[in-house]
């Protein structure tokens, strides 16, 4: 019987195929596919001289962006290969950037109230003990600072893979799937969280957080790093949003 991967273990495996796949841009911060980015959206706002916080850092792109606009960033991720890549990504583009590889349920080497904004795009749905990284976020916010995330849309998870048809209730919980990447010769299993938009809220103020906005944008034909095709093709966002913009704060 073929050992099931932990979740590191096959991002492990999925990291370098999907860097090298999508390509992702260290040009602009980028919140999913499709959607607009964070100079058209303005959500976080000027980072000039703050500390930033990317959480779920994956290749390490947006704080990459963070810091080409003068923010002092670190990145956090649970997979050595993200890391890894997140590391030399930064050494090619000229940026200083810290990328630590550990769980964002556990913050420890980041000190208490540091933190100016804590950041994170696409990756919180992936995150079984969110209640866990929620109080790690407030921990390291200072007062008054901001909690800016995007995770899946909780409606595009009703979606069939390839058409506008509705297949899933809008209530069921997690799921776990087979990842396809090209490139990868096995199809390591991935565990998603789906939480409904009242989940999300609560889990925010259950936190202590304050909910100062909720995104849901506009489908964009360019400006998010490629041209999504496929389950995230840009005629199916024009009906229904893929992607939700979380914005909380600390409150001071």
């Amino acid at each position: 019987m073929r050992k099931r991967l932990t979740m590191r273990e096959a991002w492990n495996k999925i990291a370098p195929h999907y860097q090298k796949e999508h390509q992702i841009p260290t040009e602009f911060v980028h919140y999913g596919p499709h959607c607009p980015n964070e100079d058209q959206l303005q959500i976080v706002g000027d980072v000039k001289g703050k500390q930033v916080l990317e959480i779920g850092c994956g290749g390490g792109q947006c704080a990459i962006a963070f810091a080409k606009r003068g923010a002092v960033v670190t990145g956090v991720d649970f997979s050595d290969g993200q890391i890894k890549f997140a590391r030399e990504l930064a050494k090619r583009e000229g940026v200083e950037a810290t990328f630590l590889r550990r769980s964002i349920e556990n913050l420890s080497p980041i000190a208490d109230a540091r933190q100016d904004v804590v950041f994170s795009a696409r990756a919180l749905e992936f995150v079984k003990g969110i209640d866990r990284c929620f109080a790690e976020v407030v921990r390291v916010l200072r007062s008054g600072g901001l909690f800016v995330f995007s995770v899946e849309h909780p409606f595009w998870y009703c979606l069939a893979d390839d058409e506008m048809k509705i297949e899933s209730s809008y209530f069921e919980g997690g799921h776990s799937y087979l990842w396809i990447q090209s490139g990868l010769r096995s199809r390591p299993r991935v565990a998603e969280y789906h939480r409904t938009m009242g989940e999300w809220y609560g889990l925010l103020q259950e936190a202590g957080l304050e909910v100062l906005d909720i995104v849901e944008p506009e489908p964009v034909a360019s400006g998010s790093g490629q041209d999504w095709r496929g389950y995230y093709a840009l005629d199916r966002q024009q009906m229904v949003p893929a992607t939700i913009v979380w914005k909380a704060g600390r409150p001071a």
